[in-house]
């Protein structure tokens, strides 16, 4: 029978795991973040498989579940997960309700396994900002895992922040900002289940419905067949279980390549030759530039950067932490895993 005790240790009738201090870790709400766990006095599972035994009986429990929800980010280290296999049979050991279909704005990743897939492809030179996962659309994953197969030589780190803490933050230093979130919402501007011989109405059709049962998204086709998805989303979500507002979205990210790829002005084209379209409040205005060149600072003041070890695995709350990539050098494998979980928003 698994236990959970008042130290945080999680323990099996084999495994035992136990908390270890992450340096530069920070406490957000009272708790750690993130939550480190590792084998108690290195006493480490033979295999992957006895691994995974013991943690379904911690997780039959609900431990790991709980612990998540207090601390939104749960770093492993020191358990026997050496590819994408074990990896594989890692994360089913924590009994989400289903991996999570991807489903409109993904990505350049490739499938590695059935549930596994590598982190974004882009250049290892290109840095990417805090960003909820698919916080630009009405379809998420509920839970990500992130694991460091090989570490590089130099950067590569993954930053995480609590998308809480952010919302404090911003509540303490630009409260115009949000409010104006708060009663205009956010503004964003793109597939499917389509085989091989369908006609072009048949794709159509396909298309359209994903868009509107989905992503509850508006669409137009354009005269040159491409097609432009419009959706009005909420930028500040309350979770269920907590009651607690969480910044939930993607404007970091948007704003902060546009600035890098200097396409802040129309037409909005970038050096990289790509239109990086601004993202507006919903009513259609613009957000003001001080507010999100004071998103991105508050950002890097509150980010935490995960120091990777190979065979890492951290197992991330998308509705309570936002993510970034840093840009590296050398050989570098970061492999992802998203799952629908457990917990969901409610009106504010």
């Amino acid at each position: 029978m698994a236990t959970i005790t008042s130290t945080t240790t999680l323990q099996d009738s084999d495994l035992t795991l136990e908390v270890f201090d992450i340096p530069s870790s920070r406490v957000v709400h009272g708790k750690a973040f993130p939550l480190g766990l590792h084998p108690k006095d290195g006493a480490v599972p033979g295999d992957i498989n006895s691994a995974v035994r013991y943690l379904e009986n911690i997780a039959k429990t609900g431990a790991f579940r709980s612990l998540l929800s207090q601390h939104g980010a749960i770093l492993f280290r020191g358990l026997p997960i050496k590819n994408a296999q074990d990896f594989s049979k890692f994360v089913t050991a924590f009994q989400l309700p289903q991996p999570h279909r991807e489903v409109g704005l993904a990505g350049k990743r490739t499938t590695v396994t059935t549930n596994i897939k590598t982190a974004n492809e882009e250049p290892p030179d290109v840095k990417f900002y805090y960003h909820s996962e698919y916080g630009r659309s009405a379809y998420f994953p509920g839970v990500l895992f992130f694991f460091s197969e090989i570490v590089p030589e130099q950067g590569g780190q993954t930053p995480l922040l609590s998308s809480l803490e952010l919302y404090d933050r911003l509540a303490a230093d630009l409260p115009e900002f949000l409010k104006d979130l708060s009663e205009k919402g956010g503004n964003d501007s793109y597939g499917f289940e389509i085989k091989d011989g369908d006609s072009l109405e048949v794709q159509r059709e396909k298309v359209e419905t994903v868009l509107r049962d989905t992503l509850q998204a508006k669409a137009e086709w354009q005269p040159n067949g491409s097609l432009h998805v419009l959706q009005h989303l909420p930028a500040i979500r309350r979770i269920g279980s907590t009651g607690k507002p969480t910044f939930f979205n993607g404007f970091a990210g948007v704003y902060g390549r546009g600035r890098d790829n200097n396409a802040l002005e129309p037409p909005y084209r970038g050096i990289d030759e790509k239109y990086h379209l601004p993202t507006t409040y919903g009513d259609g205005t613009a957000i003001p530039v001080e507010y999100q060149e004071r998103l991105l600072e508050i950002s890097d003041e509150i980010g935490f950067l995960t120091p990777w070890q190979p065979g890492d695995v951290a197992l991330i709350d998308n509705y309570t932490v936002q993510h970034a990539r840093t840009p590296w050098k050398g050989d570098r494998s970061l492999l992802v895993s998203l799952w629908d979980g457990h917990e969901k928003f409610v009106p504010l």
